[in-house]
């Protein structure tokens, strides 16, 4: 079984027991998470398509780390100028893990 939802904009495929990456930062208490915009659900047989979204479907999740993501660096130059610029970026992470997909 395995589902598609939609999280902070990205719409992923999750399956149980699986980690996910998600470039977001959530916090919640005791690290547990519940997802009800649930785009897909694919059972064995069966095929359950939202409208946009599967009314009473919800994925309960487990926050495994939120950290920050390797330093990215974006140089702007103009050539003959002296003009150089350099920014850096770290994008917030969170790893997840996938506890169970609830159906309605």
């Amino acid at each position: 079984m395995f589902a598609v939802v939609k999280i902070a904009g990205k719409q992923f495929i999750v399956e149980a027991g699986k980690k996910i990456k998600i470039n977001a930062k959530l916090e919640a208490k005791e690290n547990k998470v519940n997802f009800s915009n649930i785009l897909l659900v694919v059972d064995d047989k069966k095929v359950e398509v939202g409208k946009p979204e599967i009314a009473g479907a919800s994925i309960d999740a487990e926050i495994v780390e939120v950290k920050k993501a390797s330093k990215i660096l974006v140089v702007k130059h103009h050539p003959k100028k002296r003009y150089r610029r350099t920014k850096g970026h770290r994008q917030d992470q969170t790893t997840l893990k996938i506890v169970k997909i609830n159906q309605k």
